[in-house]
């Protein structure tokens, strides 16, 4: 497989992992919403949205980083 095959590869995985990350950011809001004033809930919806968020950060950066790459051969 050529670089800019497996670059593109790794750029379209890694835009396919943070939509499904987002759609589960939102599906923990949405159940925010839900539980209402549940302390129990909302802590442990809270727990997870951080670290959703986290993952959701760190696929956002991959994914610039890859889209840079993928600009940079096309120009060469």
């Amino acid at each position: 497989m050529s670089t800019r095959r497996n670059l593109k590869y790794k750029y379209l995985k890694t835009k396919i992992a943070l939509n499904e990350t987002i759609q589960s950011i939102l599906e923990i809001n949405r159940k925010r919403r839900i539980f209402g004033n549940d302390r129990v809930h909302h802590q442990d919806l809270n727990e997870e949205l951080k670290v959703l968020n986290a993952v959701a950060e760190n696929q956002a950066r991959s994914l610039r980083v890859y889209e840079q790459r993928l600009q940079n051969q096309g120009r060469a």
